[in-house]
């Protein structure tokens, strides 16, 4: 994964958007200058850090109606809108489409810094979460229906002696796909492995599990 963040720069007025990427790179980042909400869309990967600095009103897509594009194909990038007017309501409704901060153009060069530094920081965040799911996903396709049992009982708080009873599987076969099962997820401790069960759980609360099966695993 490319770790050098970007700012992208959308604003119809070349004037606005150039001085934007002056802060940009002097805070020793990578501006990408889009004149409209469509080269962005054209051009944006989600495949490293990167921040959204749009205009508010511009002409054709504007950047309420980018975040809304964006949201509506469940594509995510911090966003920071701008807009030469306090307009109270559509800052809310940016807020509710995805914005992370709405400023004034007027606001101070550090003001935005700061924003932009907010951004990322969420923009590394969202990778760091999405490279986890990933490998969760990854690691559960490699465990077979009998170590998914095995993993379930434990996480009921089950000994390898109870689990070979209440399924009747001889002690030893117990041990051996627990044993599997705990190299697959890299759990030195009956703790990492209950551990791995809550983010699973988590990941279908989510809407995010591995498998659709995830979701019921932990179900009482």
């Amino acid at each position: 994964m490319d770790q050098h963040p970007e700012v992208y720069i959308v604003d119809d007025d070349p004037g606005a958007r150039r001085a934007l990427a002056v802060v940009v790179a002097s805070m020793q980042l990578n501006a990408v200058e889009c004149a409209n909400a469509e080269d962005f869309l054209n051009g944006y990967t989600e495949d490293h850090p990167s921040c959204l600095i749009t205009d508010l009103r511009m002409r054709g897509m504007s950047g309420l109606d980018l975040l809304r594009h964006l949201k509506a194909e469940g594509r995510v990038i911090p966003t920071v809108i701008v807009t030469g007017y306090a307009e109270t309501p559509i800052a809310v409704d940016a807020m509710q489409a995805g914005a992370v901060t709405f400023l004034e153009k007027t606001a101070p060069t550090q003001k935005i810094c700061d924003a932009i530094t907010h951004a990322l920081k969420l923009s590394y965040q969202l990778l760091a979460k999405k490279a986890e799911r990933e490998r969760i996903q990854l690691v559960w396709k490699s465990i077979n229906t009998e170590e998914r049992q095995i993993l379930e009982l434990v996480s009921h708080g089950k000994l390898n002696k109870e689990i070979a009873y209440e399924i009747n599987v001889p002690l030893r076969t117990i041990e051996d796909r627990r044993r599997r099962l705990m190299a697959k997820i890299g759990a030195t401790s009956v703790v990492d492995l209950i551990r791995f069960a809550v983010r699973l759980e988590e990941l279908a609360e989510e809407g995010g599990s591995p498998q659709s099966v995830a979701a019921s695993l932990l179900r009482e």
